[in-house]
């Protein structure tokens, strides 16, 4: 039976339509009906058991499973009293949900106005309804602003109804977009600054700023302060910086460390990388952070780097900052600045002859410790020209030629102690050619339905590499990086390599599963092998090679190198992984040997593997690494999480046994549906950072 209320609800509000299975019934201007009643009004619907509707008022009483959709949004009651003119009313027993994740229960629910609603005595989570969800807030009562907070008060956060901890007043965004508030605290334990606890607000700047502060304290007397800010201005633009510092209550100093980075993808027509760390001292790695990684980092890096491309040319300009710490001093490297021009290797004309250059100039400032520290300048041409000779498939010869000079405004004395303000240049021509044939190859068919077919390739190389001697000066030439090194090279290397592929009907192209290169180098100048007694020799050691890849994604890798003069071993090493959707999995075992006695020097072997299926729950992975010859882990690292339907948590251990920083520490990380992941419960053990 349908109804379609009339005057005067219809010239107040507008069309009110009912419908019901059961009996309907008009009393004057009360409108009764029952039995799977469904009344909707503009964006409003409400179904019920049985209602009484004022076709005056618009006042809405309806008992028995009740149930009002309004736009996206739902509640449930055992009883509700509504007014479809202002949309607010009161619920009884109900539930409901605030966008974006959130569901809500109550004894009492009060629609206030088109935004606003309170929860009495009730609870509130991102879960499932359900009877013991696994995480929850069960509140005295709350004032939920949609699109705003949820002014919560008397809440107790628990975990499968049982309670873990209570807040008298808790300010909780129920936002789409980023709100305003005050994070969970962040709970740990450290053995050289006892129990940790740490609060954090995060605060919104506008639509492309955002802060988050931190205060920390610890239980022997420790004080820490930071804040994080983020920016993305533009499209393209984004980054971060943090800093932050702690007071070592021992000597009343605060020490710090900042760390920034920025991107972006267009400054002026060309991507730029920015970043800065610094610290107080070097001390901050080992004694405040509280990750294995940061515990053992004996340098810091900071740059500001542009890039552009246009065709096969690049230029680049760099602007950085090295600090390496060592034991007895710190070594500060700057680059002030540095201006590259790169062009990769590029056909000159029609011509089969191909050119490459780099080219560079630069300003350093260089404080190695003690005297040797200054300022200087200098220029880099490096140019080089390559060429295939025409002939047979089976055969190809490409010959290089190029050569280098470098000038510099200041050179090294002659105990290399100091700088000398006094000009020093080098030039050097690099020569070679690589002959990559005669090869040969064969291919095998398996007659099988999926039309198998296996391609074995023997190819032999050669490279000869040619650099003009040395300068009697090389030696007072300042170092800063690769391009100042003057190598020494005049030698050749012969591999004789081995390839198998394998081809089938429905692959797109042939894929390489095997390959084994047997390989020696001879030189031409100095000696590659020492024997004892003197005895020199200019051959290289053997060295073999064999990688295996049964399937995409598995690969088999076993190397050894032999010493052609003694006949001794000198290393050999063994390898295997595989990256699977479901899982990942890996070995290294690697030893090295004196060539002379043929005695071991080092066995060391790692072991990693890690669990991760979407369609299980569960997430593992370890890695140990066990040095053999002295009988004793080296590292350990082990993690173990569990990810529910509304909630997640990780644990990790990390165990980094080493003789100047040793580091254990653990971790224990919870996210939760709706609020994201909660500030993670730390710590260290005797010998750690954290």
């Amino acid at each position: 039976m349908f109804f379609t209320a009339a005057a005067p609800v219809a010239a107040q509000m507008g069309a009110v339509a009912v419908r019901a299975k059961g009996t309907q019934e008009l009393i004057g201007e009360i409108w009764t009906a029952r039995d799977e009643v469904v009344i909707t009004y503009q964006d409003v619907r409400i179904q019920c058991d049985e209602v009484e509707l004022n076709q005056s008022t618009g006042d809405v009483y309806a008992i028995g499973s009740v149930i009002v959709d309004k736009g996206p949004q739902r509640f449930t009651a055992d009883e509700m009293r509504y007014n479809l003119q202002t949309k607010t009313g009161t619920f009884t027993n109900a539930t409901g949900n605030a966008p974006p994740t959130y569901s809500f229960t109550g004894k009492l629910l009060e629609r206030i106005d088109d935004t606003h609603f309170r929860i009495v005595d009730g609870t509130f989570t991102a879960c499932e309804m359900e009877d013991r969800p696994p995480w929850d807030l069960h509140l005295r009562e709350a004032l939920v602003e949609e699109g705003g907070y949820a002014h919560i008060k008397g809440a107790a956060f628990r975990v499968k109804r049982v309670p873990l901890l209570y807040f008298p007043y808790l300010l909780w965004p129920v936002k789409t977009d980023r709100a305003a508030g005050i994070l969970p605290p962040s709970l740990g334990f450290s053995d050289r600054r006892g129990f940790y606890v740490g609060a954090s607000g995060f605060i919104p700047l506008g639509r492309s700023y955002d802060t988050t502060i931190r205060l920390d304290y610890f239980s022997y007397g420790y004080y820490g302060v930071g804040t994080e800010f983020r920016w993305a201005p533009v499209q393209g633009a984004f980054g971060e910086i943090l800093g932050y510092a702690i007071r070592d209550p021992n000597d009343g100093v605060w020490q710090w460390k900042i760390d920034g980075r920025h991107r972006q993808n267009n400054f002026f027509g060309f991507k730029m990388l920015a970043e800065v760390h610094e610290l107080s001292d070097n001390d901050f790695f080992r004694e405040f952070e509280n990750d294995y990684n940061a515990n053992t980092r004996r340098s810091l890096y900071s740059q500001i780097y542009l890039t552009r491309s246009r065709g096969p040319a690049t230029i680049n300009f760099r602007v950085d900052r090295r600090v390496t710490f060592l034991d007895s001093n710190d070594v500060i490297l700057h680059q002030l600045p540095e201006a590259e021009y790169r062009v990769r290797s590029n056909r000159i004309g029609e011509s089969a002859v191909y050119w490459n250059l780099i080219t560079s100039a630069n300003v350093f400032n260089v404080d190695r410790g003690g005297d040797l520290k200054g300022i200087y300048s200098r220029a880099d041409l490096f140019p080089e020209i390559s060429y295939t000779l025409p002939g047979s498939p089976w055969l190809t010869v490409t010959p290089t030629l190029g050569a280098r000079a470098t000038w510099y405004s200041s050179r090294y004395s002659e105990d290399r102690q100091t700088f000398e303000e006094e000009p020093i240049s080098r030039t050097y021509v690099k020569g070679g050619v690589d002959i990559v044939g005669p090869s040969f190859s064969r291919i095998f068919d398996t007659h099988n339905l999926k039309g198998t077919r296996f391609k074995h390739l023997i190819e032999p190389r050669l490279e000869y590499r040619y650099l003009s001697e040395p300068e009697e000066e090389a030696s007072l030439i300042p170092v800063f990086d690769e391009v100042d090194s003057t190598p020494d090279v005049n030698r050749m290397r012969l591999t004789l390599s081995n390839k198998l592929y394998v081809k089938s009907n429905n692959s797109l192209g042939a894929r390489e599963v095997m390959t084994f290169d047997i390989f020696q180098e001879y030189s031409f100048r100095d000696p590659l092998s020492h024997g004892s007694g003197g005895v020199t020799s200019p051959k290289g050691p053997i060295g073999v090679a064999l990688r295996i890849v049964p399937t995409r994604g598995t690969a088999i890798d076993a190397r050894a190198s032999y010493d052609a003069l003694t006949r001794n071993l000198r290393s050999r090493s063994l390898s295997a992984s595989t990256y699977l959707p479901s899982f990942n999995a890996g070995m290294t075992w690697y030893e090295s040997y004196s060539p002379t006695t043929g005695e071991r020097n080092s066995s060391q072997a790692q072991v990693r593997f890690g669990l991760t299926n979407k369609e299980f729950p569960l997430t593992f992975n370890f890695h140990i690494a066990y040095d053999m010859e002295k009988e004793a882990l080296q590292q350990q690292r082990y993690g173990i999480g569990y990810k529910g339907s509304c909630w997640g948590i990780r644990a990790e251990y990390q165990d980094l046994k080493s003789a100047a920083f040793p580091a254990r520490n653990y971790r224990l990380i919870i996210s939760l549906k709706g609020i994201g992941e909660l500030p993670a419960i730390k710590g260290s053990l005797s010998g750690g950072g954290g």
